[in-house]
């Protein structure tokens, strides 16, 4: 399977952020909603460790193990279907934090790989292409840490533009605020983001 020790990576890249759920009877009842022909599949849930909201992100990995075109689609659409299934089990915001990482035993071009991230349809999706490294894989999903602040100059972090053109026009946008920002942005995604927004943790 070419997403063999992809957990160890992933592990190796984000064990001092998040933490991995070890509900495995509840990660087993995920997997059982798959199609038999989803002979390659795992699910990883982690949580981030500087939050105190208890939702989870659940990863998915998927490798479609079919050599030709009609039984590419067939699995494809299996596994898509098992995707839709795991989105309507999981409860609140952690439907809205879920990533398929998927991999092809046949030569998939770039540009369908890139068709398949592209659509959003039930999650987020990242496709391995060929040849790729697990490790660049990995380096180009949500997983990989944001540089800091000091490691970023300013002309080139979007982030760091969008705060100086917002306190070029608010007065009100003062360096205790922006750091507060800075660290929410940086930080968290999906629904964690949402929850700190919601609970007053970024003064809007």
């Amino acid at each position: 399977m070419k997403f063999d020790g992809i957990k160890i990576k992933i592990c190796d890249m984000i064990d001092d952020r998040y933490m991995f759920d070890d509900n495995v009877e509840f990660i087993e009842e995920l997997l059982s909603f798959s199609a038999e022909n989803l002979k390659h599949k795992e699910i990883i849930r982690i949580k981030r460790l500087s939050t105190e909201v208890n939702s989870w992100k659940t990863l998915i990995f998927i490798e479609i193990a079919a050599d030709s075109e009609s039984e590419i689609k067939t699995e494809l659409k299996n596994a898509l279907s098992w995707v839709a299934a795991v989105k309507e089990n999981l409860l609140g915001p952690e439907s809205t934090d879920l990533y398929l990482f998927l991999a092809f035993n046949y030569d998939i071009g770039v540009e369908e790989c890139l068709r398949i991230e592209s659509t959003e349809q039930f999650c987020r999706k990242y496709v391995l292409l060929q040849n790729e490294e697990i490790s660049d894989f990995v380096n180009r999903t949500f997983l990989q840490k944001l540089l800091s602040s000091e490691d970023t100059a300013q002309g080139t972090d979007p982030l760091e533009r969008a705060f100086s053109n917002t306190l070029a026009q608010f007065s009100w946008f003062t360096p205790e605020l922006q750091k507060r920002w800075k660290k929410s942005f940086s930080e968290l995604s999906g629904s964690e983001l949402f929850d700190e927004l919601l609970k007053g943790g970024v003064n809007l």
